[in-house]
């Protein structure tokens, strides 16, 4: 224990000496991820069968290095504590702000640097909503180019406007951190998983209705959108965290773990729809 503590710190105080050097190399890598995504624009297959794969892949890792590095958190209105990042008690979110306890108006609470986590937590995202997007438009061209009726083209192209929008919501969380515009933060949220929820209903009409794509795989989807709508309810009449707000350590909970939870399907489901495109 005492060893993976020491590496931490010390990968910590790398980062602060070579700051420059983390940022310089950072550009690199988004100018060769937008470079390479521009050159593939015009491949659909690559889109639908294989960047939702490689994204979720770099989303997840990039999570596990923000959780490693988060510095931890306390809420002071539970009586909670803890040194690191809990799957439990710490939004999704949290790795993805610029300082930790940032909704905490107690002085002596301190707000340490995130940075490294956020880095990570917040490029992953972003990557994730690019991803939507693209999807989403590669969706609507596999079915024009198919010999697919004209209902199913106009359910595909519905699909896709929303799913565009829905992926610009996500990247907008990613743009838009916690403790930079908490209200601006929740709209992006918030309405990321409201058009998720729309789309994954079209989503799952097009596939259900289409001759190229086996109805079976529209049960996946249609499951999700189940389990979307709960996680909706959740959201909008659940209780509510954040500054401002009193809530209990059980409410907490509820929110944290039905929000992974619902990412987690959500990957899921995305994944069984590269599945069925690879099928046709």
């Amino acid at each position: 224990m005492f060893y993976y503590f020491e590496f931490k710190q010390n990968i910590k105080y790398y980062y602060v000496f070579r700051h420059q050097d983390f940022k310089y190399v950072l550009k690199i890598i988004y100018l060769y991820i937008t470079f390479t995504i521009l050159s593939l624009m015009n491949k659909t297959n690559f889109f639908l069968t294989k960047f939702p794969l490689i994204s979720v892949l770099i989303f997840y890792s990039f999570c596990l290095i923000a959780a490693f590095f988060y510095p931890g958190s306390e809420k002071e209105i539970i009586n909670y504590k803890n040194d690191g990042y809990s799957l439990s008690h710490n939004f999704l979110s949290e790795l993805g702000c610029f300082k930790t306890n940032t909704d905490e108006i107690n002085s002596k609470i301190i707000k340490e640097d995130n940075t490294i986590s956020m880095v990570f937590f917040n490029t992953g995202l972003i990557l994730i909503g690019f991803t939507i997007v693209l999807f989403y438009f590669h969706f609507v061209k596999f079915f024009k180019i198919s010999k697919e009726s004209n209902t199913i083209k106009k359910l595909s192209l519905i699909t896709a406007v929303i799913g565009v929008i829905s992926g610009f919501m996500f990247s907008g969380v990613g743009f838009v951190p916690h403790d930079v515009s908490f209200i601006g933060h929740v709209i992006f949220a918030n309405g990321a998983f409201l058009f998720l929820f729309l789309v994954s209903i079209f989503h799952t009409l097009t596939i259900y209705r289409s001759n190229k794509i086996g109805s079976v795989f529209s049960l996946g989807y249609l499951l999700f959108s189940v389990c979307l709508l709960f996680y909706v309810c959740i959201i909008f009449l659940g209780p509510k965290i954040g500054p401002g707000f009193i809530f209990n350590e059980k409410e907490l909970v509820l929110q944290v773990v039905a929000q992974k939870t619902i990412v987690i399907l959500f990957t899921l489901a995305m994944l069984s729809q590269v599945l069925a495109f690879r099928k046709a």
